[in-house]
């Protein structure tokens, strides 16, 4: 992770606000499936995702590299300690983890040294939770995605740091996890244009203020929000998937 630990400096505050939450049943799901109380969540960016763990699990940790996403972990969750080191060398004890998850951070990590890593720090019942909020085939995602293609030489669409969303899905199920099952939840992400620009804006591969195209960047998404909202608001069609896996 270490090459793009810095994709996101200056873009926390974006993050914090305008990233979605997961839905309850996401969380209702890995507790069940969870022998344990101790948790890390690699990646952790502000705190989103571990906020809600905290709900559900008494003993949870953090991992995050970015000095500006963990400087704003910090404020939102003094309560969790969030380790400034990267998910392929945690410094945690052997086997001492019950569920280690990685929320929109996975394509982020280095596959193999994640894998070594995850298998040293698990306990023998332990489980990696791989997760996404993942946009769903729509008119608007479309017109959205060609904006960001047309501006953002860093944008891609797909996950689990393949070209396309189905090579991650096979690699996920086939080559990175012994045994693994996917479930996806409902999570629709309404919007105004307020969240919408902030949500864009904390992307990684998003144009920043300085760069020179910033203003035709934004002036683009603009107008396709407004091409498809209804009372001020877009509603995104998103589900929240799950890779809950072991080795």
């Amino acid at each position: 992770m270490t090459e793009n630990t810095e994709l996101f400096t200056r873009k926390s505050d974006d993050y914090s606000q305008f990233r979605p939450d997961y839905p309850d049943t996401a969380f209702e799901w890995l507790r069940a499936k969870t022998v344990g109380e101790n948790v890390l969540d690699i990646g952790a960016g502000t705190g989103i995702f571990t906020r809600q763990l905290l709900k559900y699990f008494s003993q949870v940790a953090a991992v995050e590299p970015n000095s500006d996403m963990r400087e704003k972990f910090t404020a939102f969750l003094p309560e969790v300690n969030c380790f400034d080191t990267t998910g392929e060398n945690t410094g945690l004890p052997e086997k001492s983890v019950d569920l280690i998850t990685v929320a929109q951070a996975f394509h982020w990590l280095d596959a193999g040294l994640f894998k070594r890593e995850a298998q040293r720090i698990l306990r023998p019942a332990g489980l990696v939770a791989i997760v996404w909020n993942t946009s769903l085939k729509s008119d608007f995602t479309i017109a959205r995605n060609r904006v960001c293609q047309k501006y953002c030489p860093r944008f891609r669409s797909g996950h689990a740091g393949k070209h396309t969303i189905e090579e991650g899905d096979a690699f996920l199920r086939n080559e990175f996890f012994r045994e693994v099952e996917v479930v996806s939840f409902d999570n629709p992400f309404r919007m105004d244009l307020r969240i919408f620009e902030g949500n864009m804006r904390s992307r990684s591969y998003a144009l920043t203020p300085d760069e020179v195209d910033y203003n035709s960047f934004i002036a683009e998404l603009q107008e396709v929000f407004e091409t498809f909202a209804s009372n001020g608001e877009v509603v995104e069609p998103q589900e929240t998937q799950i890779y809950l896996g072991s080795f």
